[in-house]
């Protein structure tokens, strides 16, 4: 009770002033027992009476809220079972779960270790098997290996025999025939010898006209070749004269140049006239902006005009370029 008036100061000093007024009329009443007739107690009685009322209103109001408080704890207490209820079914749930799994896990488990306990009986029983299969296949090998041995040996002294009777018959034969071929080869060496003065004559007269067909052919193929490099030397030069003139039209003078020196170039080309790379010979007087010019013209040519005879494509171009 005094917690709950704790709770209210209100109520307490309602409560610590009714009690005090009490008191107060229980002393007044004691102290003047003997004049119980001056005192008025009709003040006394209503504020009594009214203290009352409020102590009454107060114990009603403070019913109420501990009847309040009262169903909130047992609404929380509610909600706690139902949440206990519910976190108690969720692990019991997750336990039934875990417990399947586990139970399942364990029938795995044992079905694999009794999978593995078959496996390995049958293979310890295909094992033993092949190893009393090898055992009869050695033994069949090495016997008719043995039997092999000795068929072997009956066939080599056979061999060996009948090798004999055929040298020997051998030897017999190729006395004879010796003997022919040596009148056979007397009488062909003077066949040959026949034969070997007509094919000398012969060869003689085959020389003489070969070498007649000869100095012609020579006469007519150093024609042929002076021809051809009269030919490819003025193909050369029109070449060269074609890839000058077309880098001298793609030519611009650069600025403030005055002296126009005489410049070796060297230009390496590839298939087709693409250019490769550009360098520089003896360029005496010349200026980075000049060459620059000339360069820039080369590349400009591209493609280079190709030769009129592609033998005489060179991969390895030097000119002396002088614009004027």
């Amino acid at each position: 009770m005094l917690g709950e008036l704790l709770k209210n100061p209100r109520a307490l000093l309602l409560s610590l002033a009714f009690h005090v007024v009490v008191i107060g009329l229980l002393f007044v009443s004691f102290h003047f027992e003997d004049r119980p007739n001056l005192i008025k107690a009709g003040p006394v009685e209503k504020t009594v009476q009214a203290e009352i009322v409020d102590q009454q209103q107060l114990d009603a109001m403070e019913k109420k809220k501990q009847l309040d408080q009262e169903r909130i704890k047992e609404a929380a207490r509610k909600k706690k079972e139902q949440e206990a209820k519910k976190l108690a079914e969720k692990k019991k749930l997750e336990a039934d779960k875990k417990r399947k799994a586990e139970e399942k896990k364990k029938a795995e488990l044992k079905a694999k270790k009794q999978a593995e306990e078959k496996r390995k009986k049958e293979a310890a029983r295909q094992a033993e098997e092949k190893r009393k299969a090898d055992a009869r296949l050695e033994a069949e090998q090495k016997r008719k290996a043995e039997e092999k041995r000795i068929a072997d040996e009956k066939r080599k002294a056979e061999e060996k025999r009948v090798a004999e009777e055929k040298r020997k018959a051998e030897e017999k034969r190729k006395a004879e025939e010796a003997r022919i071929a040596e009148e056979k080869r007397k009488a062909e060496e003077a066949q040959r010898a026949e034969e070997e003065r007509k094919r000398k004559e012969a060869e003689q007269r085959r020389l003489a006209a070969e070498e007649q067909k000869r100095k012609e052919a020579e006469l007519k193929a150093r024609l042929q070749a002076e021809e051809t490099q009269r030919r490819l030397s003025s193909l050369q030069e029109a070449y060269k004269l074609a890839i000058l003139q077309k880098v001298r039209r793609n030519w611009i003078r650069p600025p403030g140049s005055e002296k126009i020196p005489e410049c070796w170039v060297k230009v390496l080309q590839g298939p087709g006239g693409i250019i490769l790379d550009v360098t520089f010979g003896a360029c005496k007087g010349s200026t980075a902006a000049y060459r620059a010019s000339i360069e820039g013209a080369v590349y400009k040519a591209e493609p280079l005009p190709k030769p009129g005879d592609p033998s005489l494509f060179e991969r390895e171009l030097n000119f002396n370029f002088k614009p004027e």
